[in-house]
């Protein structure tokens, strides 16, 4: 039997390898703690100090990442051993492992493992974090986290010595993301990117870092030029959420993915999310059960499915994908998520605030159960409860304009307009095309008497998408006609009318006899009938009878449909017969 140190090293490097692969960590850590226990392999220690002699010297870019190849085949036993530590997830003893090794690799997995391993601590020490301002930044002076200066400190000498590589970089921005330092992050990840960019978490951590409705898509593009199709992925994953200006954009980007991964679950999600922020609820349902039937056992965008299931109020399917993620795992943030929404959907939501909580138990920064925990207390009228669930979930992602909104509603109930303005200002500015922010925010400036910024709060809404079209018109002429503005109200009282009789809601002039192709809800045909009837006087003032005539015929023949008010009918039938007698 042969037992030298050189066989018994090369056989326990065999097992480490082996197990690994197959997913034994228990038996490959077993190996590699074995290994590392052999009395040190002279022919490595003399290349060790070799390869650290000529740090010390300067080289160019082949020679560094020669020398960076043999550091991490000298440093092997001792990177395998951590390795199998960080995935047992025992960080600390990871990192102290390879507290002497100076290869890229071990220094990287010596970092990250120092990274992850103070998030369990920061969570008892730093309880107070969550209830931090909204959007305000982690200090990154004296009051920061001490391990994360650490950290900073060693990998901004590094680069400073030019003895760093791509993967130091995006731990680098990922220190700065932590420490609130975005702009930092940003350029450290662009750096990143441009070494070795077919890293995806350093392509999302750049997106952390990018307000895509401020900065200016070209200057990013710039930034980016040189970089291959990994770009296009990141742009779409950006744009995805980006309704509007961002149409033309996501397309292009989407595209060149669908060409060259037509299968891939991320670029059909990228389309099934893309339809749902654009609130194609229907198609955006059929992508996802899609992905589901291509992969049953996948979890991942399960939680936006439920969303959509939710606004459709598909009692049915929502309850079979509550059961099926149960199934599946139950201990996944998601899989809560989808439960959550479920109990929602049959207004229980004592249960559903459980089960949010239970996935922000498994996920501190799961930003969907945040907001979505804040809509449920909305709904139990427990305001402060709404409040403290939306700050938690801006301090997550500030981006989330889910959450400004909710805040801006909260603050509305609670009649604080100044507060709820401020709220709807950022969730417009992050969703600068939906029309629905701006309704909300011009329905908060009009509350508080600031006129003339709900005017322009309208106006701007109907740059945006179509949903909110009508409200925005009405509110518009309302707001003219009681400031005396008669031609300017006539102008939106028309457009209503005209968006009216494109959606079926209303009759179109002259046709007296056919019933209309929809009828509208009591309260939105009432509004519309108060329209006919501003017009119709507007109209006969501007000598225009016949017109006027028109205008009230809609609002007596709508009567038989169940539309209008009795007390509209009876002064449109009032001003047919003055108008006749003249």
């Amino acid at each position: 039997m042969d037992t030298s140190f050189d066989t018994l090293r090369r056989q326990l490097r065999v097992a480490v390898d082996e197990c690994s692969a197959r997913g034994l960590v228990f038996a490959a850590k077993w190996a590699a703690e074995q290994l590392c226990s052999l009395p040190t392999d002279t022919a490595a220690t003399a290349a060790l100090a070799e390869l650290g002699a000529g740090a010390e010297q300067a080289d160019g870019p082949a020679e560094r990442s020669r020398r960076w190849e043999q550091l991490d085949s000298a440093e092997r036993d001792q990177y395998a051993l951590a390795k199998c530590l960080f995935d047992l997830r025992e960080f600390d003893r990871a990192a102290h492992g390879l507290e002497q090794c100076r290869g890229p690799r071990a220094v990287f997995l010596r970092l990250y493992a120092r990274l992850l391993g103070r998030e369990p601590r920061r969570g008892e020490a730093g309880a107070g974090d969550a209830g931090r301002a909204a959007g305000e930044q982690r200090p990154a002076g004296g009051e920061a986290d001490r391990e994360l200066l650490a950290i900073r400190g060693e990998l901004e000498a590094a680069e400073a010595a030019d003895d760093i590589d791509a993967f130091g970089l995006f731990l680098l921005a990922k220190t700065y993301r932590a420490l609130g330092q975005r702009g930092e992050a940003r350029a450290a990840c662009v750096r990143s990117v441009r070494r070795f960019e077919w890293n995806w978490s350093a392509w999302q951590l750049l997106g952390s870092c990018v307000d895509a409705g401020r900065q200016p898509g070209e200057q990013l593009a710039a930034e980016l030029a040189g970089t291959g199709w990994m770009r296009h992925a990141f742009m779409a994953q950006l744009l995805v959420e980006q309704p509007g200006a961002g149409d033309q954009d996501f397309g292009v980007h989407h595209r060149v993915l669908e060409q060259l991964f037509p299968q891939s679950r991320f670029v059909v999600g990228l389309r099934a999310v893309r339809r749902y922020s654009m609130r194609e609820f229907e198609e955006a349902a059929r992508l996802f059960a899609q992905l589901q039937c291509s992969d049953p056992y996948a979890l991942e965008l399960s939680d936006v499915h439920s969303n959509i299931l939710y606004v459709l109020e598909d009692r049915a399917r929502l309850g079979a994908l509550a059961h099926r993620c149960a199934d599946l795992d139950r201990f996944r943030p998601e899989t809560c998520c989808v439960i959550g929404n479920y109990y929602s959907l049959r207004r229980e939501h004592e249960k559903a605030v459980g089960y949010f909580q239970r996935a922000l138990q498994l996920d501190g920064r799961y930003l969907a159960a945040w907001t979505l925990m804040g809509h449920e207390y909305i709904e139990m009228k427990n305001t402060v409860a709404a409040v403290d669930a939306y700050r938690h979930a801006v301090e997550v992602d500030e981006r989330d304009y889910r959450a400004w909104y909710g805040l801006g509603q909260t603050y509305e109930l609670l009649n604080m307009a100044h507060y709820a303005c401020s709220y709807y200002m950022r969730a417009a500015a992050l969703r600068p095309y939906d029309s629905r922010m701006w309704c909300a925010l011009g329905s908060c400036y009009e509350s508080s008497g600031q006129r003339a910024q709900a005017v322009e709060s309208y106006r701007r809404a109907l740059l945006g998408t179509a949903e909110n079209e009508a409200i925005a018109i009405a509110r518009l002429a309302r707001l003219h006609e009681e400031d005396g503005e008669r031609a300017r109200a006539a102008y939106y009282y028309q457009l209503l009318v005209e968006h009216a009789i494109k959606n079926g809601g209303a009759l179109a002039p002259g046709d007296a006899g056919a019933a209309p192709a929809a009828v509208a809800a009591a309260g939105q045909q009432d509004e519309l009938a108060a329209a006919c009837l501003f017009l119709a006087a507007f109209e006969h003032d501007r000598g225009n009878a016949h017109v006027a005539q028109r205008y009230l015929a809609q609002v007596v023949d709508g009567a038989s449909s169940g539309g209008a008010s009795q007390l509209r009918v009876e002064e449109a039938k009032a001003m047919l017969r003055a108008i006749a007698s003249e």
